[in-house]
């Protein structure tokens, strides 16, 4: 079974075919770690390898080691862990394409959550930078002078001369475009934080493809450099396969020590859903602001008809975790990208007009997310992770009927959708994440007993306030939950049977031969996915919830603990 996987989150038909980085057949490319990089070296220079990168930021190197090394290398007493370095490959091409740019068409996202309330009162990011950590950032008339460094890991820190090359995926490019483009349509600027800087860590290839060790790389640069860029937020619209516990995974330990040095995480939930347990690497961990999708339905001024799409994924995480977070818009979205790339290539029908393109995806959701957190941080410079996560989640608004039940499992809906205004201009006070400390091994109160998910207390029963709210894993869902944070892990697992995990990204064992899609292309005219899900039936409540705030959980604690 391949191990580590990552790739590119807009919603896309990409065929991705799993293989080896290219290495000689008698060696294997690995992340080793140890209690220090010096270790790590000193232990594969030992067994007859070859360290290529050094990944300071969770104390490892990748390598390259003698597959007849490998047994011993991991009997080795100084060596931690040796992780598998294992890369994707999209199955496609580039092409040219001369169109010019019109007028902006309409996008609707940014008033859909409130960013125009915070631009009202002078907040529209400036002084906050944002790290896309993706395909890279390709250079338009909207981010000019905002762009304040890049690091290319892909190229070994080399960033290319032709900056036409910056971004040949384009994926990168319509994050940050979703984040802070400052174009205007008529109701407003068309990104969420017009005003704030990025930089620019490409970590993906052309293709959409990447490994642990360019991503790494690429984790270890933002926290190396977080102050001399003022760095505050981490976008991370990618998703890896889960494979085991989180804090085993080398991407989640690193995505833990930019949060433990202040820098606020924004992860994707993955497209995998509405299935349980459909939440990806690294949104499955608890630390950071894992974010799903919604869609405003094409009717941007009534959030009654909004729904939660299918694709977003569901939780619980593998270790009982209850994500995602939050959701936001994630369907329909207008981003900027050039033509001259894969994306532009694989997804004609998603144009809109010139470089204007409607994307999808909860890729997408995480973006706007980043896009709120940086208003957050301009209004409120003195907000930590915790600090923000607690306020981002404590203002959002869950769907609920008229007698107060959920219309989606908090494992679908999180603690809602998030609303700028408060978030932004009225934080409430207080942490998130409990006393949980990054780096630690903690399982959450979520198990699956009794054909249901339910909430239980450090000793696997039943919390009697929570009794009432189960869920079976259907779409629909009228329960509610509370819970008071993570349990230290002692060794076992309170999984009981049901939801058979079997680590990988779709819950099912991958071989070299299978391949799998990482979601679907918008087409607009259609208003569908291809070989998905139509958006003009189904699945629509077009009455009888509101969005309302007042569900709390994660480890959440109020300025009064």
């Amino acid at each position: 079974m391949k191990r580590v996987i990552l790739w590119a989150l807009v919603l896309l038909t990409f065929a991705i075919v799993f293989a080896h980085s290219p290495v000689p057949t008698d060696m294997s490319s690995v992340i080793v770690q140890s209690d220090s990089v010096e270790t790590a070296v000193t232990a594969v220079q030992a067994h007859g390898g070859d360290v290529t990168n050094s990944l300071s930021i969770i104390h490892a190197v990748s390598a390259q080691i003698p597959s007849s090394q490998m047994a011993a290398l991991q009997a080795d007493l100084r060596v931690q862990h040796v992780y598998t370095d294992d890369t994707v490959h999209v199955a496609g091409t580039l092409v040219n394409d001369g169109s010019n740019t019109p007028d902006t068409p309409e996008s609707d996202f940014p008033e859909v959550v409130g960013a125009n309330a915070a631009w009202e009162y002078g907040i529209k990011g400036e002084g906050v930078t944002v790290a896309v950590v993706d395909t890279g950032i390709a250079p338009f008339d909207w981010n000019t002078g905002r762009i304040l460094a890049r690091f290319d890991a892909v190229t070994d820190g080399e960033v290319p001369a032709d900056i036409l090359s910056y971004d040949l995926h384009g994926h990168g490019t319509i994050m940050a475009s979703l984040i802070g483009n400052n174009r205007m349509d008529n109701d407003g600027f068309i990104g969420i934080a017009p005003e704030v800087d990025f930089v620019d860590v490409r970590v993906l290839q052309a293709d959409g493809s990447g490994n642990y060790t360019d991503i790494l790389e690429g984790l270890d640069w933002v926290l190396s450099n977080k102050d001399a860029y003022n760095i505050r937020v981490v976008n991370l619209s990618i998703i890896g396969g889960v494979t085991g516990p989180y804090w085993s995974n080398p991407l989640n330990q690193a995505v833990e020590a930019l949060w433990a040095n202040g820098l606020v995480v924004v992860a994707a939930a993955g497209n995998g859903g509405p299935q349980p347990l459909t939440i990806s690497t690294p949104g499955n961990d608890p630390f950071v602001i894992t974010v799903g999708s919604f869609t405003d339905n094409f009717t941007p001024d009534d959030p009654g008809d909004d729904y939660v799409t299918e694709f977003s994924g569901a939780g619980p995480s593998e270790t009982g975790f209850i994500k995602p977070d939050v959701v936001l818009p994630g369907a329909h979205l207008t981003a900027v990208v050039r033509h001259k790339t894969t994306f532009g290539y694989d997804n004609p029908d998603s144009r809109l007009d010139g470089q204007y393109y409607q994307v999808a995806g909860t890729s997408t959701s995480t973006a706007v997310a980043s896009g709120v957190v940086a208003l957050m941080l301009q209004a409120n410079p003195d907000m930590t992770p915790n600090e923000a996560k607690y306020a981002l989640m404590e203002t959002a608004q869950p769907a609920i009927y008229e007698d107060g039940s959920l219309v989606w499992s908090v494992f679908q809906q999180g603690a809602g959708r998030v609303w700028a205004p408060e978030a932004v201009l009225n934080p409430p006070a207080g942490t998130a994440n409990g006393d949980m400390m990054p780096g630690g091994q903690y399982v959450g109160p979520v198990i699956y007993r009794d054909g249901a998910f339910r909430i239980v207390n450090g000793d696997g029963n039943d919390i009697v306030d929570a009794s009432g709210y189960l869920w079976t894993g259907g779409y629909l869902w009228t329960g509610g939950y509370l819970w008071t944070g993570g349990y230290l892990w002692t060794g076992g697992y309170l999984w009981t049977g049901g939801y058979l995990w079997t680590g990988s990204t779709d819950w099912q064992l991958l071989s070299d031969t299978d391949l799998w899609q990482s979601g679907y292309s918008w087409i607009p005219s259609a208003n569908s996915w291809p070989g998905g899900y139509l958006w003009t039936g189904g699945y629509l409540w077009t009455g009888g919830y509101l969005w309302t705030g007042g569900y709390l959980w994660t480890g959440l604690v109020d300025a009064g603990d």
